[in-house]
């Protein structure tokens, strides 16, 4: 027991003198540099027109969940315009939304379903079209919500998908895990109960769902690659779709499915393919039978390319609404049973340079430039430190698609050839930029056997040279060495094993996402999900940190997405979840506790608090991504 008390820094006491400072914060020695204080803001907002990724509709407007802004929305039928909106700021709370992925439309009770995905919830709005009109803040009211995080029955693991039965007063709720939930209606008087579940021969990753006229269920089984019909009770009827390139088959990733209001075709997303297949439904008695395929509707060109297709909505006039998450837009087309043409295209414009959405990791070249990772724009995005001379590389693509950037969490810099490592999460990689924007290797691929990984979020460099990658679905840390030019990748070393939960062992990580190392070799690595941070000596050695030390009560630290260490030698933590920075000894001794308050940071439109990811410094210049407030802040130090 001994042995784990030395082990657990954050509960010895401090060791060093100490100075208390303005606001009660501590100072272990004079050396250390002091708090910072606000500067000015190296890059603000700079968003897309929308990110949309599901869709559907009543009679005056198209409703749009608007993934990369986090809000739901409500667009003209008539004019094309946005006339009222809820949401805007990412959170968990009533009326907010994560990276919410799916929704639809109650038209009896006039309420929408929206799938807030990483909050394993569903959340339920009742809607008003004639304040709406008005654009009115009021025309959307949160009304409840269902579903919690769990495996039990009503919980989700990630809910992606959801659809209404009006006939039955059912809805249907998809849970990552792999099971499609029926749940009861919410009316104004009583909200959504649980029903059952069922998931057929096995769902891989379903995503969205929708219920046809005639009651029955179609879900799209992504990494089967197909689509899943079933009956009102559950019961699987037949499969449609396979992986391939041909009609009929999808590329990669199908999403969205949606049946026309006649119930004679489907129309589902080949978001890999950037098209949309087409099928007809075949019917025996009150249920599908069968499909045969219809045609492809294929990406156009200009306004009318498809760039990331996701979900798509069906309207009585044989319209058909397909949401374009990365061409930031919506692409509206007629139908007939032999084909589709495009009628209109509504917003579509990028987000501006310079300018940020949802900002991660930052980093500061030898030559002063500024780099930061432009989480919902796909790009790296690099500035002068004063501002200037912006300028970005990276666009939304395929895995092993040179140049392509998928929402990546950080990057480094090479000290020996001043290249990018970006931390590719979703493709599974890591990619290897020249400083303006190259591609020179892309490795990694999916796995958890040596040398593979898993979601890389954070991406360190050792003073030997040597690449540390935070392996963060696989909750370990890889080590690689890199050749001369950066041009060939070698697997060197795991280190750290699963373990939940601030009481897990040290070397135990849930979802490592910063990570630094310091001049002697040490690894610091935020282990964000255990809210705590963690240490690993040059001799293996892990040292756990739940909390500072100090004199006066410490906060633990709350989901902490970034690690740093600062000139000095001492640790700065991006401590996300209390919305402060937090310097601390290498023994765990506070330092400081800063807010945004204290630093003096400027209000942002929504928001007068921070949300820290990462800290990267120039001298006595910090450089701080503040995520969910789209801005890049300049602090400065003493």
């Amino acid at each position: 027991m001994r042995l784990v008390k030395v082990a657990i820094a954050a509960a010895l006491p401090i060791a060093a003198a100490s100075t208390i400072l303005p606001g009660g914060t501590v100072s272990a020695a004079p050396s250390v540099l002091a708090a910072p204080t606000y500067s000015t803001t190296l890059v603000g907002p700079g968003t897309a027109a929308m990110y949309p990724v599901d869709v559907t509709q009543n009679s005056q407007y198209y409703f749009v969940l608007d993934a990369g802004r986090y809000r739901l929305i409500a667009v003209n039928r008539s004019t094309g315009a946005i006339d009222c909106q809820i949401g805007g700021l990412q959170g968990g709370g009533p009326g907010q939304f994560g990276d919410a992925r799916a929704l639809d439309y109650d038209a009896t009770h006039n309420e929408l379903y929206v799938a807030d995905t990483p909050n394993n919830r569903v959340e339920v709005f009742s809607f008003s079209n004639t304040l709406c009109a008005s654009n009115s803040a009021s025309a959307f009211t949160f009304l409840s919500q269902f579903g919690a995080k769990g495996t039990g029955p009503g919980q989700f693991s990630q809910a992606y998908g959801v659809a209404v039965d009006a006939v039955h007063g059912w809805v249907y709720a998809v849970n990552g895990a792999g099971w499609v939930q029926k749940w009861t209606l919410t009316t104004a008087t009583t909200p959504s109960t649980y029903i059952s579940q069922f998931n057929g021969a096995g769902l891989n990753q379903p995503r969205q769902v929708t219920v046809a006229p005639n009651s029955d269920v179609l879900v799209m089984n992504a990494r089967a690659h197909e689509c899943d019909v079933f009956n009102s009770a559950g019961t699987l009827l037949f499969t449609f779709g396979s992986l391939g390139t041909g009609p009929g088959q999808f590329t990669d990733d199908p999403r969205g499915v949606s049946v026309s209001q006649n119930g004679n075709l489907a129309f589902v997303t080949d978001s890999g393919g950037k098209r949309v297949e087409v099928f007809n439904l075949l019917t025996t008695g009150a249920n599908y039978s069968g499909w045969t395929f219809a045609y492809t509707i294929p990406s156009g060109t200009g306004a009318s390319a498809f760039v990331g297709p996701r979900g798509l909505t069906t309207t009585s006039d044989n319209h058909l609404l397909l949401t374009d998450e990365w061409g930031f837009s919506l692409h509206e087309l007629s139908f007939t049973p032999t084909g589709a043409t495009v009628t209109r295209n509504l917003f579509g414009s990028a987000a501006p340079l310079p300018g940020v959405d949802s900002p991660r990791g930052v980093r500061v070249a030898a030559s002063g430039q500024v780099y930061m990772v432009d989480y919902w724009n796909m790009r790296i995005e690099y500035m002068n430190g004063n501002g200037t001379g912006a300028a970005s590389f990276g666009f939304r693509g395929n895995p092993n698609q040179a140049g392509a950037i998928n929402f990546a969490w950080d990057a480094a810099i090479s000290p020996a050839t001043g290249n990018i490592f970006v931390a590719n999460r979703e493709n599974d990689q890591v990619q290897v930029f020249s400083p303006s924007g190259t591609s020179i290797k892309i490795f990694g691929k999916v796995g958890s056997a040596n040398g593979l990984m898993k979601f890389p979020q954070g991406i360190a460099f050792a003073p030997d040279g040597t690449l540390l990658v935070d392996d963060s679905g696989n909750d370990r840390i890889e080590r690689w060495t890199m050749s001369a030019g950066d041009t060939v990748a070698t697997w060197t070393a795991n280190y750290g094993t699963k373990g939940m939960g601030k009481t897990a062992p040290p070397g135990g990580l849930n979802n490592p996402t910063g990570i630094a190392v310091a001049a002697d070799g040490t690894i610091w690595v935020a282990d964000t999900l255990n809210n705590r941070i963690q240490s690993m000596s040059t001799s293996g050695h892990w040292t756990v940190f739940g909390a500072t030390t100090g004199i006066g009560h410490q906060i633990g630290f709350k989901v902490p997405w970034g690690v740093t260490v600062a000139p000095d030698g001492s640790i700065w933590i991006s401590d996300t979840g209390n919305n402060r920075i937090v310097s601390m000894s290498t023994a765990g001794a506070v330092n400081f506790n800063a807010s945004a308050a204290s630093m003096g940071v400027p209000a942002a439109p929504m928001d007068s608090t921070i949300y820290p990811f990462s800290i990267a410094f120039n001298g006595n210049t910090v450089y701080l991504s503040d995520i969910w407030n789209n801005r890049v802040l300049v602090l400065t130090t003493h």
